[in-house]
């Protein structure tokens, strides 16, 4: 009998000595994975309705082809002006100089990397029912989330100036 207490104990001490220096090294990371705080990006104002056509773009934006529900989207490694830059695929890396800020729209979630002079489109995960659609060319990148009639729109301008980001809701 006292065997068993005995290896019982030591069981036990050995246990909780383990799991105290498991999480004396894992704590910092388990609190920050776990702090919920508000975005960065979540300062942006909403304005309704669909957004300006840039001046430097079509008098149209072209019909993107629409990526799946759900899918994360990255640039083309050369996009052209004024046509479709995402396909599916990981995501992308952001720019060395960068801030990686997502935005909660009303139809999913757009992530951008800000930098000091452009942004670049990092991801996009659409609700249920919404497609992302992606634009990018010089001076501006535009992402939006729509099911056809309804939607979101994250649309980030830089001409001559540092990027100011603005939210559609329509």
């Amino acid at each position: 009998m006292r065997v068993r207490v005995g290896f019982a104990a030591v069981w036990v001490a050995t246990t909780a000595a383990g799991v105290a220096i498991s999480w004396a090294g894992v704590s910092d990371a388990v609190r920050g994975a776990a702090a919920t705080g508000p975005e960065p990006a979540a300062d942006v104002p909403v304005l309704r309705g669909r957004p300006p056509v840039p001046s430097q773009s079509p008098a149209r934006p072209p019909s993107p082809s629409p990526t799946g529900a759900r899918a994360s989207v990255r640039p083309s490694p050369r996009p052209t002006a004024g046509t479709p830059a995402g396909t599916p695929g990981p995501r992308a890396t952001p720019t060395p100089d960068g801030q990686v800020r997502t935005y909660t729209v009303r139809s999913g979630r757009v992530t951008l990397s800000i930098g000091r002079s452009s942004a670049r489109f990092v991801s996009a995960t659409p609700d249920s029912g919404f497609q992302a659609r992606t634009w990018n060319a010089a001076g501006w990148l535009r992402v939006d989330l729509t099911d056809g009639r309804h939607g979101s729109a994250v649309f980030a301008t830089w001409n001559g100036h540092a990027p100011a980001v603005q939210v559609y809701e329509y």
